[in-house]
């Protein structure tokens, strides 16, 4: 199986505490190498804070342990572009009142300026067992396949792809528009947005991953808010693409911070660094 690279910024906090729980069983995968890293601000607790991690972790392969002279933003930064992993694990960084504007920022920050993947902590996750992929449909719908199948497939877990389409045709019955007959429905038509779906569900189904497509119709936020509600997930995955033009980057940054900030599951933010 092809070598991945994880790494872990640990700050003490209950959120890093769940995220080393929560990606344990990935991590005690033999192909997986594991990097634990402190900032300076808790350099000075940074022994417990490995020792801690590498307790509840439980691999047999001791993971590499690194302290970064900088704030957690830059922190994470200078590590992720000196080590180059598959992906960066963190909380959400948050504090009180105006503090908690700057943890929100940061990752904002670090959603634009990271190279890899990254994998923010929301919530109290059970096993990392179900994934929600939302997929625009377009040719990175491929790569986010890829990173989900290297975090999912180890864990034998299972995969839902889901599409939201802005609106229906009224050709459509009432009894046409569950999310899994939909999705029936708009495959069979074969455009692009069917094609880079069916593949990225080859992606999966080829890694031994249980996969299923849904379509919903309606507003981004609330659909999938609303699979969320009903689906059982353990983990969103959202594509952080590039945009065509600097309207595009606002919605985008404002879709993709609503979803970071008020998702109840743990989120990851797949970075599009392939050629599909």
């Amino acid at each position: 199986m092809k070598p991945f690279n994880l790494m872990i910024y640990l700050d003490g906090s209950s959120a890093a505490r769940r995220m080393v729980a929560y990606l344990a069983p990935l991590a005690r995968k033999a192909h997986v190498k594991t990097t634990f890293l402190v900032d300076e601000a808790h350099q000075d607790e940074a022994e417990m804070y490995f020792f801690n991690a590498e307790q509840l972790l439980q691999s047999d392969q001791a993971p590499t342990r690194t302290i970064r002279g900088a704030t957690p933003e830059r922190a994470i930064v200078l590590e992720t572009r000196a080590s180059q992993p598959d992906l960066v694990a963190f909380g959400p960084l948050r504090k009180e009142g105006w503090r908690r504007w700057l943890g929100q920022s940061a990752i904002g920050s670090l959603a634009r300026r990271l190279t890899c993947s990254m994998l923010l902590m929301q919530g109290r996750p059970n096993e990392l067992r179900r994934a929600l992929v939302c997929a625009a449909g377009g040719p990175a719908t491929l790569h986010d396949a890829q990173m989900t199948a290297s975090i999912i497939g180890p864990l034998g877990g299972q995969v839902t792809i889901l599409h939201i389409v802005s609106q229906l045709s009224l050709t459509y019955k009432p009894e046409e528009r569950d999310p899994e007959r939909l999705a029936d429905l708009v495959m069979e038509k074969q455009g692009e947005v069917a094609r880079n779906i069916a593949a990225a569900k080859t992606i999966l189904t080829d890694r031994g991953i249980t996969t299923t497509v849904r379509i919903r119709a309606g507003m981004v936020l609330e659909e999938i808010q609303e699979e969320l509600k009903t689906g059982g997930y353990d983990l969103l995955v959202i594509g952080a693409h590039r945009a065509r033009t600097p309207l595009d980057r606002v919605l985008l940054e404002d879709v993709s911070a609503e979803i970071l900030f008020n998702s109840p599951i743990p989120v990851l933010l797949v970075q599009n660094t392939s050629d599909f």
